[in-house]
């Protein structure tokens, strides 16, 4: 049951890694564009250049929980490599309860009031010919941090299955 939950987690946040992989691909299609109209044409927009720092938050926020999920996130492997399979059970259950679950609660709390003021105040870019709806970029920092919640979440439910020897 544990490791099930844990299963269709790891599921929905391999789909949003797969979602910020075709997020790259745009952005180097972006970019690319961006370069030829700009040499060769002598053609530039801040709105275009604006959209490609969006598209790298989006990359960012949330491919941060594919990342974390597949192991490649920021730890210490010098030592963690070396632990034995109880310790690196026993971190994989104090990480997530006293580090990555309440960090980002308080990251979505304090977050989400940054973006409803933002909304609510129609904030648009400062810059001339910017884009506007700059609560829709902000928004990523809940979304991005609730997505590493979930994965902290399927990594504690899936130690915990381990350690009770769930199958």
């Amino acid at each position: 049951m544990i490791l099930n939950i844990s299963n269709r987690l790891d599921a929905f946040i391999e789909r949003i890694g797969q979602i910020s992989s075709w997020f790259i691909f745009i952005l180097v299609l972006q970019v690319s564009a961006d370069v030829l109209f700009r040499y060769f044409f002598h053609i530039s927009s801040i709105a275009e250049q604006e959209l490609q720092w969006h598209i790298l938050a989006i990359i960012a926020m949330i491919g941060s929980a594919y990342t974390f999920q597949q192991g490649e996130h920021v730890r210490v492997d010098l030592f963690y490599a070396h632990y034995s399979e109880k310790v690196k059970q026993w971190m994989d259950i104090i990480i997530p309860v006293f580090i990555i679950i309440p960090y980002s609660l308080f990251i979505i709390y304090l977050s989400s009031e940054y973006v409803m003021q933002s909304y609510t105040t129609g904030e648009v870019s400062p810059d001339p010919g910017g884009l506007p709806y700059r609560y829709l970029v902000k928004s990523l920092i809940p979304i991005g941090f609730t997505l590493i919640l979930i994965q902290g979440l399927a990594v504690l439910l899936r130690t915990v299955s381990k350690i009770k020897g769930e199958k």
